[in-house]
């Protein structure tokens, strides 16, 4: 699906009832696995355990017992299912849109288009976590998010291709004027859109770690379809832990 008719294609998915993430219930925790592993005499979960006792200059049984209360607080953390629900604003003041329907200069049809819908949306937040989540910025909020990023990167830029993915080191001179529209909740990451260039229109992914620009999509219409259709695949990476390992996305179906 292409063009505007991925806007009306994910808005209607947004209204689906009851959706959510599912995940396989783990047989062992990871510090569960490591106090069987502690029990075994693994060598380097030996050598952790050790560590924390120097560190914390406690005696065994202490760090014993921390373990076992991590353990403890994992498995109550074990969720099958993570409710998540969608948040759409309300359009914005139309001085605003104006505005930005300059700044975009016939960018991206489909992201002004949302945006004369909604200013701002809250996507797959976890309903027992508020702040894990994808989130488009308010038209207000974007120019501090643009310099957020410019901040952390440094000139000169140098592009390179790995794994088929174009990624972008330093500060390109299309990020003046590119619209940074969403992030990850707790996550630094960011989602931006140059407007010049010959990137103009594509989607963008600052990541913090490594410090680079990926180019995850050749438009926002495009990004929508993947949240639609595969909300793991980015979601699992930079949306916390909430989304991490999940198998599958499921809903109830319309309203």
């Amino acid at each position: 699906m292409a063009g505007l008719e991925s806007i009306g294609a994910f808005l209607a998915f947004c209204t689906q009832r009851k959706p959510r993430f599912v995940h396989p219930i783990p047989q062992r925790t990871p510090y569960e696995q490591m106090l069987i592993d502690l029990e075994d005499g693994d060598a380097a979960v030996l050598t952790a355990f050790n560590w924390a006792r120097q560190a914390q200059n406690a005696p065994a049984e202490t760090i014993l017992a921390e373990w076992r209360r991590y353990a403890e607080s994992e498995r109550a953390s074990v969720r099958e299912a993570v409710g998540v629900r969608h948040t759409l604003a309300s359009p914005p003041p139309s001085g605003q849109l104006e505005d930005f329907r300059v700044r975009l200069g016939g960018a991206s049809p489909e992201l002004l288009e949302f945006y004369g819908r909604h200013d701002g949306a809250s996507l797959f937040a976890d309903v027992e976590d508020g702040g894990s989540g994808l989130f488009f910025f308010p038209l207000a909020e974007m120019a501090a998010e643009r310099e957020g990023v410019a901040e952390r990167l440094e000139e000169p830029a140098v592009e390179t291709v790995e794994d088929g993915r174009l990624q972008i080191y330093g500060k390109p001179a299309w990020l003046g004027s590119a619209v940074i529209f969403g992030g990850f909740g707790y996550a630094p990451e960011r989602l931006l859109l140059p407007t010049t260039g010959e990137h103009r229109g594509k989607v963008f992914l600052f990541s913090h770690d490594p410090l680079q620009l990926v180019r995850i999509g050749t438009s926002f219409g495009e990004l929508l379809d993947r949240l639609r259709l595969q909300p793991i695949t980015l979601l699992g990476s930079y949306g916390g832990n909430s989304y991490q390992g999940a198998s599958a996305f499921i809903t109830d179906g319309a309203p």
